[in-house]
This record gives C-alpha cells, sequence and structure tokens, in this order.
C-alpha cells in the first residue's frame, strides 16, 4: 500500500535535490566565467603595457624597454608571461625562463600546461606595428584561482546540503502535522468498530471532508437498512406464525392420515427454513456502531424469563457472571446466542443448567447441563443447519446452527464438549477483542 506520506516526502526531497544540485553547477560555471573573464580583462591592460614598451629599430630589430616591463614578468616563475613573435623573432619575458609559450595564432587558450606544471590562461592578438605585423601572447598562471573556485564551490555544496537537510527535516514535521487529521480518523474508526462511537466526528481539512461525510452517511444507511430488516423479519414471522399454528393443529389432529403425517413434516421444514433465515437477517455481526451497555443485567433479565418459561421442567439455571464492561457486539444478536443456548440446555436437562460469562481478552460464555450430552461422533453434525439429535424433542435443531452462524458473524470460536462438573453437554463460545490497529 502506497504511502501518502512517504510519497509527498519522496518527491519533494527529490526536486530539492535536483534544485540543488543544479544551483551549485551553475554557480560554479559562472564562477569559472567570472574569474576567467577577470583573468583576460588584466592581460588585455598587460599586453596594452608590452605593447607601450615595444619598439622596431631602423634594423627591424623589435627592441622592448625592460626598464619599464612590470616587475611580475621579471621574476622567474611568477605565474605572469609575456611573448612576442615576429617572424623567426621572438621576445620572451625574463619570468618564462627557458620556456616558450606553445602558441603559434590568435586566440584565448585554457588550461595551457606551461612552466613547472602550471595551468596557464592565454591570451594571444595579432597587431601591426609600424607596418609589420606580430603575435604578442601573455598568459597567467590561474592554479590558486581554480584552487580557490573548487573551496568556494565545495563550501556551497556543504551549505546547499545543509540547507537541503534542513528543509526536509521541516518537510517531513509539515507533512506529518497536515495528516495529523488522518490519524483521528483513523481512531475514530477503531472507535467505530468497538462500538464506542456511531460515527465520525473528527475536525479534518476541506480536501478530506468529503470523505468523511460519505463514510457517516453510508453508516446511517448502514444502520437503517439494518433496522428496516429486522423489522421487516419480525412482521413476516408475526404474519406466518398464525398459520403455521393453524396447520400444525390440523395435521397434528390426523395422525392417522399418512398425507397429514407428511404434510406435516414438510409444515415442519417450512418452519425451520424461516426460523433460521429470520435469525441470519436479525444478526448484525461486525457492523460499526454495535455494543451491548449492559450484558450482566440483560443476562439476568433473560435467564428469569427462561426460569418462567421452563418451570415446567423444574430447571434450575444457575449463573455465574463477573463484572463485564460494555461489550463491542450487537446487544439483539448476544440475547439471540445466549438464548438459544439456554433454550437448547434447559430442553436436555434433567434438573441442572450452568451458565457462566466473564472476559479474558475477549468474551466467554460457557453453558453446561446435566443431560446425556452427546457422543463425539454427534458433536460436529450438531451445529450444522437443521440437525436434530432426537426426534422427539420439542423444536427443529436450529438452536446450535443459529449460534454458530452469530459467532462466525464476529469471527469467534465455538467448541462443544462434555461437561465435567454436571456431566453433560457443555458448549464454549468464545468471541475476540476487537482489532486495535
Amino acid at each position: 500500500m502506497t504511502s501518502l506520506s512517504r510519497h509527498l516526502t519522496i518527491s519533494l526531497a527529490a526536486s530539492l535535490i535536483c534544485f540543488f544540485l543544479l544551483q551549485a553547477a551553475l554557480a560554479g560555471m559562472e564562477m569559472r566565467n567570472l574569474t576567467e573573464d577577470s583573468v583576460i580583462s588584466r592581460l588585455e591592460d598587460d599586453m596594452e603595457a608590452v605593447l607601450t614598451m615595444l619598439s622596431i629599430q631602423p634594423d627591424e630589430k623589435m627592441v622592448v624597454d625592460w626598464e619599464h616591463i612590470p616587475a611580475i614578468f621579471m621574476r622567474p616563475l611568477s605565474g605572469h608571461y609575456f611573448q612576442i613573435q615576429r617572424g623567426k623573432q621572438i621576445i620572451r619575458s625574463r619570468s618564462q625562463w627557458d620556456s616558450v609559450l606553445p602558441v603559434q595564432e590568435a586566440g584565448v587558450f585554457r588550461a595551457v600546461e606551461g612552466p613547472v606544471n602550471q595551468r596557464l590562461l592565454i591570451l594571444s592578438r595579432s597587431y601591426v606595428l609600424h607596418g609589420e605585423t606580430i603575435l604578442l601572447t601573455v598568459a597567467e598562471d590561474t592554479s590558486e584561482l581554480e584552487a580557490t573556485s573548487r573551496y568556494f564551490q565545495k563550501r556551497l555544496l556543504a551549505l546547499s546540503l545543509g540547507v537541503l537537510l534542513l528543509l526536509l527535516v521541516i518537510q517531513a514535521w509539515v507533512i506529518r502535522r497536515g495528516l495529523k487529521p488522518l490519524s483521528g480518523v483513523r481512531r475514530e474508526l477503531q472507535q467505530l468498530e468497538r462500538g464506542e462511537t456511531e460515527k465520525l466526528r473528527q475536525p479534518v481539512p476541506a480536501e478530506i471532508t468529503p470523505l468523511v461525510e460519505e463514510v457517516n452517511r453510508l453508516l446511517m444507511v448502514l444502520q437503517h437498512r439494518l433496522l428496516r430488516s429486522r423489522n421487516a423479519m419480525g412482521n413476516l414471522s408475526h404474519a406466518l406464525k398464525t398459520p403455521l399454528t393453524v396447520m400444525f393443529q390440523i395435521l397434528e389432529r390426523r395422525q392417522d392420515d399418512r398425507d397429514c403425517v407428511q404434510l406435516l413434516e414438510q409444515a415442519q421444514r417450512i418452519e425451520g427454513h424461516i426460523n433460521r433465515e429470520l435469525s441470519r437477517a436479525k444478526t448484525a455481526g461486525q457492523s460499526p456502531g454495535g455494543i451491548w451497555l449492559q450484558p450482566e443485567q440483560d443476562v439476568r433479565d433473560l435467564v428469569s424469563t427462561l426460569e418462567a418459561v421452563h418451570h415446567r421442567q423444574s430447571i434450575n439455571i444457575e449463573l455465574k457472571i463477573a463484572a463485564i464492561t460494555a461489550v463491542s457486539a450487537d446487544r439483539e444478536d448476544m440475547m439471540e446466542l445466549i438464548g438459544n443456548l439456554i433454550d437448547n440446555a434447559c430442553k436436555w436437562a434433567r434438573g441442572r443448567v450452568l451458565l457462566e460469562i466473564y472476559q479474558r481478552s475477549g468474551l466467554y460464555i460457557i453453558i453446561e447441563d446435566d443431560g446425556p450430552g452427546m457422543k463425539p461422533e454427534e458433536l460436529l453434525p450438531a451445529l450444522e443447519r437443521g440437525m436434530r439429535m432426537d426426534e422427539a424433542k420439542q423444536g427443529h435443531g436450529l438452536g446450535l446452527a443459529i449460534v454458530q452462524e452469530i459467532v462466525n458473524a464476529y469471527n469467534g470460536r465455538v467448541d462443544l464438549g462434555r461437561s465435567d462438573a454436571l456431566g453433560g453437554l457443555k458448549i464454549s463460545v468464545f468471541f475476540p477483542p476487537p482489532r486495535a490497529d
């Protein structure tokens, strides 16, 4: 997954690096050009000074007034040189010592190797003096200037690097600060998943506001759809309950008729399918905003109600429930699940049912009875749709299947086994805690 912060950081860092590299290159080129222009201007002045000291004798020999030549041209290997060439006659500055400037034409010559490995910038021009054409060449050692230029470029590059790092740090801080509202939205989404809030309220920049509004609108639509679905399923259940009850009464009175017995079985299957689909439609699962605020009070009320329903069987329902905080689950789902577990246990129990609920890195619901229990090979089929372990018992075997569907909706787990305390069936349900990230 592409990180927006990383993408912005890399893009801006690449832009800054290219800018500073280009700036350093252009600054270096400009400095070299300015240095070269300054040296050439100085060489032109030297050339004028040498020309004023040059004369041609009647015997056509060139003569230089050495007494008035600048002292820099008189000191050996000073880095400043001139050379005058007229035909085969060559006059060299005394600073050249025994070397000769390798120039035979007019022009500007750069990085020419001079005496003692000096790097010379040479300016050479043709002049007509007393009707005679001469080639005047002046040169200057630019080694120190080039070293100074390189030092300046290194300092500029180091300074640019420091500024670049500072800008990158500022950029990272600005990006992190700019994207901080998204972290708040992420935390609210986690709270939404845990059922601690119903919609997003985090103030966000104008660019992100439409996204937050759409998420809130979607949450409202989902809640309304779930409510409408439950209401519609409840209405359908009530609408079908009376006709099916009448059909059962009529068919059960005619047990001697084989066709009526078959019709009764088919009607029972229809009722089973209806109950199963109604239960699935009412299951909210891990939909946003679901929270069970008062689990302890609700379970105690449910146990009291079911004890009254099964009072004829003299069933004693023992409840062990620890102090439970709000549970991140839909209340109707949890009441449906626990109700099915207790009802199933009461149908098979001889007299005792034990229900235990506690929280420990998740929610645990354990129910045991003192009934006959199940054989190992019967445990897995008991969770399948419509499976009944005993046709003599009232119901359609949907209780545990409904439990399984609700648990699956919350990514939980159901385990069946034998109760060590009561000897009957033991059903353990575990709901993992909501994700923290």
